[in-house]
């Protein structure tokens, strides 16, 4: 490489490190000339130093530099418009395979190439993720970037398909960096501290993560299970780290009460259900008395739509506030009864177009899980109260079922329910 193009990119990376008085778009525009230098660049070497410094120059960028530099992705990286007419043209006159690959390489948006090349970058799959876990956070507020962050996303299902995972159990043994973080990211029952964490990777409790080889020390997605008697409703005995260590052997139920996603920027990734299915798979051939495997489950929509439908409720319940623990204690039965009925209705009949409203419901149910049982005062944190009123539910993962409950989900969104369950949802009346 002569002196020439060095002494440009010199330029190019200096001028990355600017002053306070710099403004935004400036830097964002000085990030853009990398990133054009970038796709102009030939030689692999050289491509992965300069995306590099890409990728440095981006973490630099303040929030208001990162904006321009998103507009910019936007509008700078599309498709070539008369590239597409010409593709189309030529595809109309002569509709062959090799027309339709080229309309298709000339439909492609830039910026696919761009972050494939970003990708080089040491740590380069680190900074994509956290690029579109910034990005996801403007869309309110910019929804012509939504293309910007489906394009990501299309690149992710790739890099992170389930070929590329691996499964590992956390335990007490585990790096601290991953300990920490699994203190971090734990977004269904917070992690109370050390003493917390290590009650929940003791003999009778099961950690699993998925991990990506190129992120070895992050996450992706990381579930926690108990090794019970039975299926359990209550969350309090399985959070105290005080409780007694019960010997794994004697279990006879799995209950997975957590599974967080890690990731922001990996939103719209799937993992979950391939996770649940290898654990099954893991703790079946561990423990031979494993009989059931069932969720102890929030349903974090319930109150929110139980407070917009007042219309179905008796004026007794609707006058109450349901929103701290002292509120639930005085609850008559009656009204309790009144919140279950509606609670299985909610899981049973609300939708979100053709899908269960509940996002949890919908998570377990298109797994091919059963929804089993609602367990009042399940959860009596204020979390728990705020989402659900206190109620958690129970979904069954039965193996000989979860094929013919999944079909059946996806082709026609059925809720394969107990009849329990399907009883209290026909007895609610709904308005005329």
């Amino acid at each position: 490489m002569n002196d020439q193009p060095r002494r440009f990119l010199q330029r190019v990376w200096d001028s990355v490190r600017q002053p306070p008085s710099v403004t935004a778009s400036h830097a964002a525009d000085t990030l853009v000339g990398l990133c054009d230098s970038l796709l102009s660049e030939r030689g692999e070497v050289s491509g992965a130093r300069m995306a590099g410094e890409a990728m440095a120059a981006y973490q630099e960028l303040n929030d208001a530099g990162r904006g321009a530099f998103f507009g910019q992705l936007v509008d700078h990286y599309t498709a070539d418009p008369d590239a597409v007419t010409r593709a189309m043209d030529a595809y109309r006159a002569d509709p062959t395979a090799a027309r339709l690959h080229d309309l298709h390489l000339a439909t492609e948006p830039r910026r696919l190439e761009l972050f494939r090349r970003l990708n080089t970058a040491p740590g380069g799959i680190r900074t994509l993720v956290q690029m579109r876990a910034d990005l996801l956070r403007t869309l309110a507020d910019h929804p012509d970037r939504a293309v910007v962050s489906d394009d990501l996303l299309h690149l992710f299902r790739s890099w992170f398909n389930r070929g590329f995972l691996v499964m590992q159990r956390i335990d007490w043994r585990t790096s601290a960096l991953v300990l920490e973080r699994l203190i971090q990211y734990e977004a269904v029952h917070q992690i109370q501290g050390w003493d917390d964490l290590r009650r929940r990777l003791e003999a009778d409790r099961r950690c699993y993560a998925f991990f990506h080889p190129a992120l070895p020390d992050e996450p992706l997605i990381f579930i926690e299970c108990a090794l019970a008697p039975g299926i359990l409703g209550y969350v309090r005995p399985l959070l105290d780290p005080q409780s007694a260590v019960e010997d794994p052997a004697s279990a006879r139920c799995a209950i997975f009460y957590s599974i967080t996603n890690c990731q922001v920027g990996l939103r719209g990734v799937s993992f979950g259900n391939f996770l649940i299915k290898q654990v099954v798979e893991d703790l079946s051939g561990e423990f031979d008395k494993l009989r059931k495997f069932a969720t102890l489950s929030p349903i974090p929509g319930f109150r929110s739509w139980l407070m917009s439908h007042r219309e179905m409720m008796s004026e007794a319940l609707a006058s109450l506030a349901l929103d701290s623990p002292a509120s639930l204690a005085v609850i008559p039965d009656d009204l309790r009864d009144e919140i279950m009925r509606l609670c299985a209705y909610y899981l049973l009949r609300a939708k979100r177009g053709r899908a269960p409203a509940d996002l949890v419901a919908r998570f377990h149910l298109a797994n091919g899980a059963r929804l089993a049982r609602l367990n009042w005062g399940g959860d009596a944190s204020s979390h728990g109260i705020a989402s659900s009123v206190g109620i958690t539910a129970n979904y069954v993962y039965r193996m000989a079922d979860v094929e013919q409950n999944h079909e059946a989900f996806a082709k026609n969104y059925k809720v394969v329910s107990s009849f329990t369950l399907a009883r209290l949802a026909r007895e609610v009346k709904t308005p005329a």
